[in-house]
């Protein structure tokens, strides 16, 4: 029996090992591949992540309602401190890890099709491999040290993949700023890890998690990891750079704008609610619901299909955190994990429309905004499987019954209702906001779906186009996402979100009120309706919304403007007084050089050559007794007694 459990400890490590390294070793190979052979990436980066994929099925059903598996290696020391890394894999690392890995293989599978042809297809995927492992090192890693690092790997990888097409500036413009804005939250992630090790002298999750006591840092310390999530799931007010980061492949979009990077924030929140102060949840509340009300607004008017989801995934990634606030992490998961599922398939769904628009487009010499909204309709009759995949995860996000993010959203609710106090208070307007929020989304998903698929066809048909639906091998991650849209993926009852996954997620006591799903239920029917009169119109003008209440316009005024105000200003001051001050002195050193020179010439060259001349004069005059004439001789010799006589005469 020992050995039989040695060798399934030995396979279960095997499969972990693989499911990790696996997009690595992708990522190398894709780099290691010649331009010239690059189209052999499309098959090997695909298979490795299809690997990954099933090893993490597996190790998920192992792992999930067990104890945790953990291990530990050293790292490296700090004076006498020993700092370790490992692995810490839980029912909620269980849970990332499969939604990772099975929506990465898709992803990758997806490209396959919709990548065909582009001239830096190796980069592309080795990219999307070395963003794969750098989620998974988040999702594993047993120390908040280990999961910055990887936190940083995701930031710069994502930053790769928005700026793929280097020929776009929108590309290069959207990745730089995504960058930025991540940084930013970084800052604040490092500024916490100061703060967690001077007072507790570890970055152990499993350690840190076993301290009940609350302390006053931590409230600090817990704003900082939120300052990093901020910027990494797109919270407000760090939320304008993922619309602009839809400028990257649609694939990539559909990969970490809406089922893993953005996500990451909400996992970290999930993996560290244990240092959260009552203070600390409520800021985290306000800044969530405050984010999804005003994405929710902004996708009501926008045009563009990727942006409309984009706005949608910053809202849906509010309620999340939200959720997580008002102390109920099990249901943010949840909802991590249905909208995982079908935001991955919307953005898929309008992967298919811009590549099969495009595609006729290039057939019909035709040109015009395929990813605007207003210029498509009727296309259920040209792409009915995306036509019944939109719908499907539509549904989905909209929270329609016998979908999963019915299910998901009623979880939300339940915990906010829960939450609020029992006399009236702020805590009842987060309640109200986020029955505010699911009521927009229908309304938005509603529109979208309208004017791309129903009614008459505008531009497509002016233009003549040849609309097909695009190969299998994109259509076949589409339909599989879809499928996992309905409620069968978290529970058996249409309507009961404790089912097997939420149970798993949640340990404590949790309260159901069956009055709130039919209450969710018929405020879902009213948004339909509200929908139905008023969206069906092409263009819905609001310029405040539109522009996302103008957050960039205040952050140009706020910081941009006044920063490079300054920035001009130091240039100035650089140029006015500091180069002056070093040209000056350069002046000074070169006027003081010419005057050593001249001293060094005149004075002490002057000296020595003058000794030099009088030493040649006294030796001249010298010499000239030692002529070798006798007459001479006697000469001096006279002369010298003559002096003498006189001298002792007087």
């Amino acid at each position: 029996m020992a050995d039989a459990s040695s060798s399934y400890a030995s396979f279960f490590e095997t499969c972990l090992l693989l499911a990790v390294l696996l997009p690595l070793i992708s990522f190398f190979v894709s780099g290691a591949i010649s331009e010239r052979y690059s189209w052999i990436v499309s098959f090997t980066a695909p298979l490795f992540l299809l690997i990954s994929a099933i090893c993490s099925i597996y190790i998920f059903f192992t792992v999930w309602q067990n104890h945790a598996y953990t291990a530990q290696w050293n790292w490296f020391s700090v004076g006498g401190t020993i700092l370790s890394a490992g692995i810490y894999l839980n029912n909620i690392a269980a849970l990332m890890l499969l939604v990772v890995t099975f929506i990465s293989f898709l992803v990758h599978l997806y490209s396959t099709g919709y990548m065909a042809g582009d001239g830096s297809i190796a980069r592309y995927f080795g990219m999307l491999g070395l963003f794969t492992f750098a989620m998974l090192g988040i999702v594993l890693a047993n120390s908040l040290l280990l999961v910055f690092v990887f936190w940083e790997l995701v930031g710069f990888s994502s930053y790769m993949l928005i700026g793929h097409w280097k020929e776009k500036p929108e590309a290069s413009a959207a990745a730089k700023k995504a960058f930025i804005f991540n940084r930013i939250g970084d800052a604040g992630f490092l500024i916490g890890l100061m703060l967690l090790w001077t007072n507790t002298g570890t970055f152990d999750l499993v350690l840190l998690a076993t301290k009940s006591e609350m302390f006053s840092w931590q409230t600090t310390a817990s704003l900082c990891f939120f300052c990093g999530v901020m910027g990494k799931s797109a919270q407000f007010p760090l939320l304008t750079w993922l619309p602009d980061a839809m400028e990257g492949p649609t694939p990539v979009s559909a990969l970490i704008h809406a089922a893993t990077m953005v996500a990451a924030g909400v996992f970290l929140l999930a993996r560290i609610d244990f240092l959260f102060t009552p203070q600390a949840s409520d800021v985290i509340t306000v800044i969530g619901i405050t984010t999804a009300l005003i994405a929710a607004l902004s996708a009501l008017v926008q045009a563009d299909i990727k942006k409309i989801l984009a706005y949608s995934t910053i809202s849906q990634l509010g309620l999340m955190i939200t959720a997580i606030g008002a102390g109920s992490t099990a249901a943010a998961m949840l909802h991590l994990f249905t909208h995982a599922f079908f935001k991955a398939c919307l953005f898929l769904c309008a992967g298919n429309i811009i590549h099969a628009l495009h595609q006729a487009q290039q057939q019909a010499h035709a040109h015009f905004n395929v990813q605007d909204i207003r210029n498509l309709g009727g296309l259920r009759k040209k792409l009915p499987l995306t036509f019944i995949a939109f719908v499907l995860s539509g549904s989905a996000l909209s929270g329609i019954p016998l979908f999963s993010g019915f299910i998901s959203k009623d979880a939300i609710l339940t915990a906010l209702v829960q939450w609020k106090d029992a006399e009236f208070s702020w805590r009842w307007l987060v309640l109200v906001a986020a029955f505010l929020v699911s009521f927009i989304t229908v309304v938005y998903t509603f529109r979208m779906a309208w004017l791309i698929f129903m009614g008459e066809e505008r531009a497509t048909t002016t233009a003549s186009l040849t609309i097909t639906e695009p190969p299998a091998v994109m259509r076949i991650p589409v339909a599989v996402l879809a499928i996992c849209s309905i409620w069968l993926v978290v529970s058996f009852n249409p309507i009961e979100f404790q089912g097997w996954l939420f149970n798993g997620l949640h340990t404590g006591k949790y309260f159901h009120f069956g009055f709130l799903s039919i209450a969710s239920a018929l405020w879902i029917i009213l948004a339909l309706l509200v929908a139905w009169f008023v969206c069906r119109q092409r263009s819905m003008e609001s310029p405040l919304l539109l522009h996302a209440f103008y957050l960039d316009t205040i952050y140009s005024y706020v910081i941009g403007k006044p920063v490079l105000k300054m920035a001009d200003l130091a240039e100035y001051f650089d140029r006015k007084w500091i180069d002056g001050l070093i040209h000056a002195s350069a002046y000074a050193q070169v006027t003081v050089a010419h005057f050593i020179g001249w001293f060094d010439r005149a004075v002490v060259d002057g000296a020595v050559n003058g000794v030099a001349a009088l030493s040649r004069s006294v030796g001249n005059f010298t010499r000239s007794f030692q002529g070798g004439r006798i007459q001479a001789y006697i000469l001096w010799a006279v002369l010298a007694i003559i002096i003498f006589l006189i001298w002792t005469l007087f």
